[in-house]
């Protein structure tokens, strides 16, 4: 499978104001709904354009990201905006720095058309997550846009279901925000 990485050089564009008006992270969060005493995992959190709101929304949150540069910023950020309930960690694609069924749910966010081994990643997920624990993978639309990374680096909703059903996940619902965005909703079998 051949991926597309992001270049951490062009990482002020993800907090852009285009960003939050095509993606809005407060009503997408509001869609995908928390409970407030529950532990979160923002996996391939970027310098945080869901880490921070999430924050507001649950007990704790774990930022990981395989870029020192972006976990740099959003260190930064939540520092100026006093949030202390945010642990930033670096990670490897798929050896994620957390303890087994650490987090109540995972939210990874265009993350998974870079991904070079998407089973183990999966799986990975699987392994910090509760059992009955809540993923939400929100990726780019496989459609034509303006933004976002090339077509054939784009995945189905079948691509993405597959690798969640053969590592322990079953789908649950899911969303699309814009013709740019899809969302959805697995959860671990119990």
């Amino acid at each position: 499978m051949s991926v597309h990485k992001f270049d951490p050089e062009k990482r002020k564009i993800l907090n852009s104001k285009q960003r939050q008006e095509i993606l809005p992270p407060t009503q997408v969060l509001s869609d995908i709904g928390f409970g407030a005493h529950t532990v979160w995992a923002d996996i391939g959190c970027g310098t945080g354009f869901f880490t921070i709101p999430l924050a507001k929304e649950v007990k704790e949150v774990f930022a990981l990201d395989i870029r020192a540069e972006m976990l740099s910023d959003l260190s930064e950020s939540l520092t100026q905006l006093q949030i202390h309930n945010v642990k930033v960690l670096q990670s490897e694609e798929s050896r994620l720095p957390l303890p087994d069924r650490r987090v109540d749910g995972i939210l990874t966010s265009l993350v998974l058309h870079e991904v070079e081994q998407p089973i183990e990643f999966f799986r990975e997920l699987n392994r910090v997550l509760q059992t009955g624990g809540r993923l939400v993978v929100i990726e780019w639309a496989k459609a034509s846009t303006e933004m976002g990374p090339p077509l054939e680096h784009r995945l189905s909703i079948q691509q993405l279901d597959d690798w969640a059903l053969t590592t322990g996940f079953l789908k649950v619902k899911s969303w699309q925000w814009s013709d740019n965005y899809i969302g959805i909703e697995y959860c671990k079998k119990l």
